[in-house]
């Protein structure tokens, strides 16, 4: 991982801090909000804390001039070095939609037997098991549990953040308690990972606290929430990954939703030939999956497959049946 940060002004209160991160994507955005009531939105990863208070001296700040901290969601990459300046900071308010403060204050996301056994259910190979998991354990060393201060119970919560009046927008689908930034006078929406450029946001298993399996259904929850930020008609969006972009954002919802059809359509003609694991669908659908990124790629196939799966079993398109521990799909006709 190269350790290094880019800056980009947005405006005279707002800066973007481009942090590395290992694999793909290779960088995250966090947002800086300076003025009366000095703001980060999301943080990056623990490992790169010491990049993120580099890059706020040369904006003339310190951690401890960090009123709130504001991690868009419970994934490592967003809540990482929240610890870092909490630890710098005790007055730093660390807010957090009460959907994903658990995961946010316990530092994880399942415990090792669970995500063991979800793997083997989806037919992972036993020579990729062991690798997975070890994934899963390298994800977790990113973070570092965080206490915290204020958890947000609204779908919607206004605040200020730097010099702007701003607004909280529970967005669910990546995760389940995922937020959006948004500032109504600049137009500005700040996206988390709900919205990312040239790709289409990458809806994740459902492991949640307390759980042993993934228990929600994540992907129409996904499309709900674009709707509704859709009809905010943000004019500008700050994602965490890529570039900024003021692409329509009502085109970008129909390309989606098609990429959501197209593949659901794959997966369902495949399952009319043949049953399929979890794992084995996963490698017909995602076939250029090698090489270095191998492992991490096959992470994210894995649960994009599982969900589209379960939800085509929760609206009848296919049956879920299995052979001992392993977990078999095949499809109902129409």
């Amino acid at each position: 991982m190269k350790l290094s940060y880019t800056i980009t002004q947005i405006n005279n209160t707002i800066y973007r801090i481009a942090l590395p991160l290992p694999g793909y994507p290779p960088y995250i955005n966090v947002y800086l909000f300076k003025g009366e009531v000095n703001t980060l939105f999301d943080t990056g990863i623990f490992w790169t804390w010491p990049l993120l208070r580099k890059a706020l001296k040369e904006l003339g700040m310190q951690f401890s001039d960090i009123h709130q901290v504001i991690p868009s969601h419970g994934h490592v990459d967003h809540y990482g070095a929240a610890y870092a300046i909490a630890k710098r900071n005790r007055n730093v308010d660390i807010i957090v939609h009460d959907a994903d403060a658990t995961r946010i204050e316990r530092g994880i996301y399942t415990k090792a037997h669970d995500m063991l056994k979800f793997i083997t259910s989806m037919g992972v190979p036993k020579p990729l098991i062991i690798p997975l998991a070890f994934l899963d354990l390298t994800f977790k060393s990113m973070g570092h549990r965080v206490t915290v201060t204020r958890k947000i119970m609204e779908d919607q919560y206004s605040l200020q953040v730097g010099t702007y009046s701003a607004k909280l927008i529970l967005t669910p689908g990546h995760s389940k308690g995922a937020m959006c930034l948004y500032i109504e006078k600049e137009g500005f929406l700040f996206s988390g990972d709900h919205i990312v450029p040239g790709v289409k946001p990458i809806i994740l298993a459902g492991f949640e606290p307390n759980t042993s399996f993934p228990v929600w259904q994540s992907h129409h929850i996904f499309h709900s929430s674009l709707k509704k930020i859709e009809r905010m008609s943000p004019t500008y969006i700050f994602p965490a990954h890529g570039e900024p972009f003021n692409e329509k954002l009502n085109r970008l919802i129909v390309k989606y939703h098609k990429v959501y059809q197209l593949r659901r359509k794959k997966m369902y003609n495949l399952l009319l030939h043949n049953d399929f694991t979890v794992y084995g669908l996963a490698r017909n659908v995602f076939k250029n999956l090698k090489g270095i990124n191998l492992v991490l790629d096959l992470y994210l196939s894995l649960s994009e497959t599982y969900t589209h799966l379960e939800a085509m079993c929760q609206e009848g398109d296919a049956i879920k049946y299995n052979f001992g521990d392993t977990y078999y799909y095949t499809a109902t006709l129409l």
